[in-house]
């Protein structure tokens, strides 16, 4: 990195050594679900009440911080509430989501409207204020989605990402793939479209303006076709993005994630956002004793991954300065900020 390219970027590299550990590794809890956290009380989601999930959430965050280097959370039940009530300390890096996600359980594979809609009264500019370091946003994405959405979906990210550069905020793009009617994981073949489509999608999104990809693992590693692709095909998203991704954990389980991060670590990951195969057994209408439990089991699985981390972890893909292009730059470089 240049002296000119670090002064031009000074704000975004402050942003991501907030959400990164010494070593250059993000290790990000989140708890920014939706609907699929308030299933996890009551499968009518209606009785499901607001305070229910905040108590439930700040509980979470303020076990999990101290072992994360940054959180994810949602604006509604998470955000303003663990800034407010103190359970996320100021050394612990904070993101926030800016898609809106439709719940629509009967009509879509995912769960959710398929179709990419931005959260009204909530962006870029917004985290900025509140103090955020990074914008995430969710796209459902196929490689073979027809020419007019991928469009549409590739204009709106690059109009966030310039945003997004202006207010010299992060952005982690999150491609997700979803299968149409008839197509099972259990196919060889469909796995095959969606390990495809993923690596596809991590580059396509990367050039259309991401800084940090989070990405989903990109086989299928509960099955023999999937494990026997898993190195290659991380390698392969390695070499798409060029430049930094995270994993994701996607609803697989704390053990079966924890196997992808060491596969993806080993290929060019540098960390991972995680959510309910860290959390998972905290979250509930369960008795006090039980959610302690989740909550104890949530901080040794954060600390089980940064193992993995620092085991596995290569850094092809760092994006820290050197010390070198720092001593490059003049008395005289702020001169130049903000100037356009």
């Amino acid at each position: 990195m240049t002296p000119q390219s670090i002064v031009s970027n000074l704000g975004q590299l402050r942003r991501v050594a907030r959400i990164s550990d010494s070593d250059g590794w993000i290790r990000v809890a989140a708890i920014d679900h939706p609907e699929p956290y308030k299933l996890l009380f009551d499968s009518d989601l209606s009785a499901v009440g607001h305070d229910e999930v905040v108590e439930s959430k700040l509980e979470l965050i303020e076990a999990m911080a101290p072992h994360s280097t940054a959180v994810l959370l949602d604006p509604a039940t998470s955000l303003a509430q663990a800034i407010a009530g103190g359970a996320l300390p100021g050394d612990v890096g904070l993101i926030s989501g800016i898609e809106e996600l439709y719940h629509a359980p009967d009509t879509s594979p995912t769960g959710f409207d398929l179709e990419l809609t931005l959260k009204p009264g909530w962006g870029p500019a917004k985290l900025a204020a509140v103090g955020c370091d990074a914008v995430k946003l969710v796209i459902f994405h196929r490689h073979d989605d027809p020419d007019d959405v991928q469009e549409r979906n590739h204009g709106i990210v690059s109009e966030v990402a310039a945003e997004c550069t202006t207010l010299q905020l992060p952005l982690v793009l999150e491609p997700l793939w979803y299968p149409r009617e008839g197509e099972s994981l259990d196919d060889p073949a469909v796995q095959d479209v969606r390990t495809a489509s993923v690596i596809s999608s991590a580059g396509s999104y990367r050039r259309a303006g991401g800084d940090i990809m989070k990405m989903e693992f990109p086989t299928v590693i509960g099955t023999e076709h999937g494990q026997a692709g898993a190195a290659a095909a991380c390698e392969a998203m390695d070499a798409e993005v060029d430049g930094p991704w995270v994993l994701l954990s996607a609803g697989v389980t704390f053990d079966g994630f924890a196997r992808q991060l060491e596969i993806g670590a080993k290929a060019g990951a540098i960390g991972f956002m995680a959510g309910r195969a860290i959390w998972g057994d905290a979250v509930g209408r369960h008795p006090a004793e039980v959610r302690e439990k989740g909550c104890r089991q949530a901080t040794e699985r954060l600390d089980r991954l940064a193992e993995i981390m620092a085991e596995h972890g290569t850094q092809r893909r760092t994006i820290r300065p050197s010390a070198e292009a720092a001593r490059g730059i003049g008395p005289d470089w702020y001169e130049g900020v903000l100037n356009g």
